[in-house]
């Protein structure tokens, strides 16, 4: 199995310090972002989104999440967490075949992410970082 880093979730305002740090400071720079029912933006490096924002109400910047790419299919990736005994939730970037696994490790989220094709499901979209908790 091998997993790569793929992006950092962060929960702030849309006119947060961090985001300002983030395009302004290290020059990242606002890029396109799938059709989520809800507000956020991604900072890319170049062609890389980095950094996927959730626009929240709350004054201050959190993790929302950290994202890994693995190379394992759905299938098994969701077979090890059931031998496990560790709760995830599957959802589906819109008008995309990404489907991501959600797992809580104590106070931190992550998304595996599996680009399955061969998976003739179709899962919920992530509709809001809440469903996550």
């Amino acid at each position: 199995m091998a997993i790569t880093f793929n992006h950092l979730n962060l929960l702030t305002t849309k006119n947060s310090d961090a985001i300002h740090l983030l395009t302004e400071v290290l020059g990242l720079t606002d890029g396109s972002r799938p059709r989520f029912p809800f507000k956020g933006q991604w900072l890319y490096q170049g062609d890389e989104a980095l950094i996927h924002i959730i626009e929240s109400d709350e004054p201050q910047c959190s993790i929302g999440h950290v994202a890994f790419d693995t190379d394992m299919n759905l299938e098994v990736l969701t077979q090890k967490l059931q031998r496990s005994g560790i709760k995830y939730n599957v959802r589906q970037v819109p008008d995309s075949k990404v489907i991501q696994v959600f797992i809580r490790a104590d106070e931190v989220i992550f998304e595996l992410i599996t680009m399955d094709t061969s998976s003739q499901q179709n899962f919920d979209v992530f509709s809001q970082h809440q469903e996550l908790l």
